[in-house]
């Protein structure tokens, strides 16, 4: 639960990035065929993955597939996924480290872009994607974002949300 500014604020333009994360399904990392997840990942039974992620993001969808859910916290690309799959759906090895999303700044719901001193997310941010114009107003450098969603989590008012890259 919230509170303070960023939970009223947050509580008047709705929860955007709640509804973002339910129609965008994000797959873990590790993996150049997302046909995997559909032909392999609903014979697997003890959902490896979803057990062995620290940072327990990895969630199954109505499908009995992995999607990431960066409410809960961001992908640190730790290789436990990868380590834990036993039908080579995700690979380590093989498979990409960076997801095929970007993080976006919803700026009408941004405390910062509103004039009120916050940078939960650049905090958030570990490769420095995020960057102010002085104090105020974030942008996200979608170059060097590479999709953990780790600022999603840490922003009070639900101002970030994740994008495929075309729409970011």
């Amino acid at each position: 639960m919230m509170s303070g500014r960023g939970g009223i604020l947050g509580a008047l333009l709705g929860k955007k990035g709640e509804k973002n994360l339910k129609t965008l399904c994000v797959r873990p990392p590790y993996c150049n065929d997302s046909t995997l997840f559909e032909g392999k990942c609903v014979t697997c039974q003890d959902t490896p993955c979803v057990n062995a992620c620290p940072t327990e993001i990895i969630l199954l969808d109505a499908a009995h597939t992995p999607c990431l859910d960066f409410a809960k916290g961001g992908c640190s690309f730790c290789e436990a996924c990868a380590q834990a799959c036993p039908k080579d759906v995700l690979n380590a090895q093989t498979g990409t480290n960076v997801l095929p999303i970007r993080a976006k700044i919803d700026i009408l719901a941004c405390m910062a872009w509103h004039q009120s001193l916050c940078n939960s997310c650049l905090d958030g941010c570990d490769v420095r994607a995020i960057r102010f114009l002085g104090l105020f107003r974030p942008t996200i450098d979608a170059d060097a974002c590479n999709g953990c969603g780790g600022c999603v989590k840490v922003c009070p008012c639900e101002a970030i949300v994740m994008h495929t890259k075309e729409e970011a």
